[in-house]
């Protein structure tokens, strides 16, 4: 029988903060038999068995509070596979298992996986991105979404179990190895009903932000919303409208583009109807909204949809159940019928459940530190502050806190007073500047003590630092949507800066010069990130500048994440930048590449830098300035001091408007709605070459400004001389 197994598994805990954290675990089940299996060292107890585990070559210890497992080094630096296997005793009838486990002195992971052993094969989950150095717990019901996603949508009954298996796959380092504190096993309801509790009205604090955070997210909702009222056209994220004809279930369009089903599953249309709702009291939008969410859960939730990735990507899974949450509040204040708040409700749960498992966090990612998983931080915290009577609510915040906290100090940057965003993207800075004063904003409802709202203000001086003279715009560093040049310029740009600023940022890789000419504000800003690749564009050592109410040398921004396509490729690449570059050579975007430094002198200022991005070359740049009046000088070359290779290219891109015309010393920029222009004095004997809107091999003279949109500007593409070992130029205003 069940209940004398449970007996003979049951493990006594050391005091009642143990036994808590073990029943908060399993809070997001409707657990109807659960046991633990520990090592807690207390005299009395039934401690883990450790003769019960086996590890293939690797060594066993027991611990005060864990058993300590050791692998050591592969000696050929080759990838490995280690398992631990743990035997359960008269293999219990079970739904669900889990481990408390720790890794150390992994020199690269691929993967863990927890299991069981089957007809001699082994069922299991794959999670891609453990950390290392911590406590985790591992855990996976038959009918968790990650078991689903991982294996197919097959959702086994009920089975017994012989055992727990624990896997590694990657490359040890000499000190390898694995700790194991727990094992659970437990049978769950079908239905988790039994985690809510009482129902009780969203907390109306935690769903006036969420509120909030759409409305910055989709700015010109109220267009988009009417005119899908109106027009029936598809709202989605990107101010994208897509053609839906009454007749049609999918727009015909969405499987065109990526961002466009991402969109779709993240529910971002029902968000914008629903912001119609409650700005403007519109109950048809709420209900269109509710349509939406209904189909979606019928098509794609209640069902498997045969587009996996997008249905379930990891970031379009956490936009979604804020989606459904902001749904949840308006039904319960419009009355919604029973039946569609308990499958609501449900759908929250398991996605929630989703978002807190290891086998999901940043599942659809290189890497573990990227701005993908703390969209499902939000989520899941969301949802934790939304429902405080759930069971699970007090795990799912400390969990989405505490993994929100190590993502912040991997990826975001403290230089002086200034937080940066690590991703190489200004653009994607401004919206983790959101998202992190969101989190913030939450973390503050939890009642916990946090330093996160701190972090927004200083991510939020950063951003202020890198707006142009205008007060709006921004460089288009990175995969960063771009504002064009107005044709009569910009009025706000015009007026002179009350003093000069110049930030040197040296661990982030930002360089600043905000000054004056004849009274007209400029602004200079010089990048060698390199931090993380999410985002990065071959841009080390380029730089863009913005004078008179024009940004005249640009970053040329991005076009779509299809980087294999031929605009986006070129437009991530070297020769899109404003930098002395090799055209068709490889270029890496790995971290570390780029190093950056300067100094503010009493006439201006000093800015240098210098990038290994190509393989046996190290470039060089050095940008001198004064700061009372635009004129630079600069130096690129390579570090042997031999001379430039033949393919070397000065490549700059123009803003719009912008003329340029050649001159017996170089080049004139213009531009009409400014007297001043930009005169550039090249060396003797400099080849140079203008395109303007060339989209054939190669792509030059095109700007992007965000998904699928480009526009013609002009690209100038200068040879220098033959024989020497260094290109010297000036740019000046006149």
């Amino acid at each position: 029988m069940i209940s004398k197994v449970s007996e003979k598994l049951q493990c006594s805990f050391v005091d009642q903060a143990a036994r808590a954290r073990a029943a908060k675990q399993l809070s997001d089940r409707d657990v109807i038999w659960q046991t633990h299996l520990c090592l807690s060292g207390a005299s009395g107890t039934q401690p883990l068995d450790a003769s019960r585990l086996s590890c293939g070559s690797g060594r066993i210890a027991t611990e005060a509070d864990h058993i300590r497992v050791d692998f050591g080094a592969s000696g050929d630096g080759a990838a490995t596979s280690q398992q631990l296997r743990f035997a359960l005793p008269e293999m219990p009838v079970v739904n669900g298992f889990g481990m408390r486990v720790r890794l150390r002195g992994w020199e690269s992971i691929s993967y863990i996986a927890i299991g069981h052993t089957e007809d001699a094969s082994y069922r299991h989950v794959k999670a891609t991105h453990p950390q290392q150095g911590a406590w985790f717990d591992l855990d996976v019901g038959f009918r968790d979404l990650a078991w689903g996603w991982r294996n197919g949508w097959e959702h086994p009954e009920e089975r017994p179990l012989g055992d727990v298996r624990f896997y590694i796959k990657g490359v040890p380092g000499p000190d390898a190895g694995c700790d194991l504190s727990e094992v659970r096993v437990w049978r769950e309801a079908e239905h988790p009903d039994a985690v809510f509790g009482e129902e009780r009205p969203l907390r109306p604090e935690v769903v006036s932000n969420l509120i909030d955070y759409h409305r910055a997210y989709f700015p010109e909702y109220e267009r988009l919303a009417r005119d899908f009222m109106t027009k029936g056209l598809c709202p989605l994220g990107g101010n994208i409208q897509l053609e839906w004809p009454a007749g049609e279930p999918l727009p015909p369009r969405l499987g065109e583009v990526g961002s466009f089903q991402f969109s779709w599953h993240s529910q971002h249309s029902a968000i914008i109807l629903m912001l119609l709702a409650v700005d403007y009291s519109e109950t048809g939008a709420l209900f269109a909204a509710r349509d939406m969410v209904a189909d979606w859960l019928a098509r794609s939730f209640d069902q498997p949809d045969p587009n996996v990735k997008y249905t379930w990507y990891d970031h379009g899974v956490a936009e979604r159940a804020l989606a459904m949450v902001t749904l949840y509040g308006q039904g319960q204040k419009h009355g919604f019928d029973t039946r569609f708040m308990a499958r609501l409700r449900r759908a929250i749960h398991r996605h929630a459940q989703l978002l807190a498992s290891e086998v999901f966090y940043a599942g659809h990612q290189p890497i573990r530190y990227h701005n993908h998983a703390w969209f499902q931080d939000l989520a899941l915290m969301t949802v934790g502050l939304a429902f405080p009577g759930w069971a699970c609510a007090d795990l799912w915040v400390e969990t989405a806190l505490s993994r929100a906290t190590d993502q912040f100090a991997q990826l975001i940057a403290r230089d002086g007073d200034f937080a940066v965003f690590a991703e190489n993207s200004i653009g994607y800075h401004l919206g983790i500047e959101r998202l992190v004063a969101t989190i913030g904003v939450f973390a503050s409802l939890s009642g916990r003590e946090t330093e996160i709202p701190a972090l927004a203000k200083a991510l939020s001086t950063f951003s202020a630092l890198m707006r142009y003279p205008d007060g709006q715009r921004t460089l288009a560093q990175g995969d960063t949507f771009r504002r064009s040049n107005p044709p009569e310029g910009d009025p706000n740009g015009r007026q002179p800066y009350s003093r000069r600023e110049i930030t040197i940022l040296p661990r982030a890789g930002y360089a600043i010069a905000k000054a004056n000419h004849t009274e007209r504000p400029f602004m200079l800003v010089f990048l060698a990130t390199s931090l993380a690749a999410t985002h990065k564009h071959a841009d080390n050592l380029s730089f863009t500048l913005y004078l008179d109410g024009i940004e005249w040398l640009i970053d040329p921004s991005f076009y779509s994440h299809e980087y294999a396509g031929d605009l986006p490729r070129y437009l991530r690449g070297p020769e899109a930048h404003n930098a002395f570059v090799l055209p068709g050579t490889d270029y890496a975007i790995e971290p570390g590449l780029a190093q950056l430094w300067g100094k503010e002198t009493p006439e201006g200022f000093v800015f240098a830098g210098s990038h290994t991005a190509v393989r046996d070359l190290e470039f060089h740049r050095r940008i001198e300035g004064v700061t009372d009046r635009l004129e630079l000088q600069l130096w690129d070359t390579l570090r042997d001091g031999a001379n430039l290779p033949a393919n070397a290219r000065l490549m700059l891109h123009c803003g719009e408007g912008v003329e340029v015309k050649p001159e017996t010393s170089g080049l004139r920029l213009s531009h009409p709605a400014s007297e001043l222009s930009l005169q550039i004095v090249l060396p003797e004997g400099c080849d140079i070459h203008l395109f303007h809107g060339r989209l054939e091999d190669p792509i030059r003279g095109i700007t992007g400004l965000g998904f699928l949109q480009s526009r013609p500007i002009t690209t100038i593409e200068i040879a220098p001389p033959a024989g020497v070992n260094s290109l010297a130029w000036r740019l000046r205003a006149v």
